[in-house]
């Protein structure tokens, strides 16, 4: 099974993650996850995320404030 499917496949499996993004750039994934706190973050990263087979290294970004979000297009 190819590397790529085979991340997409276990990804989706995980109720934690809420959208998952196969990125150009610097990175080859992009997921965004829920979690209780950054404990059960950090479990669901050792546990989970960084034993998907093809998982070399994951990098993790917090935010600390949201300016806009939004779902709306503007057509």
């Amino acid at each position: 099974e190819d590397t790529i499917e085979h991340f997409a496949t276990e990804v989706a499996k995980l109720p934690q993650v809420m959208e998952c993004y196969l990125m150009l750039g610097d990175c080859d994934a992009m997921v965004r996850v829920v979690a209780a706190g950054i404990d059960d973050y950090r479990r669901f990263q050792s546990e989970h995320l960084s034993r998907i087979k093809g998982v070399q290294n994951v990098k993790t970004d917090v935010p600390s404030q949201t300016i806009k979000y939004t779902s709306e297009l503007p057509i």
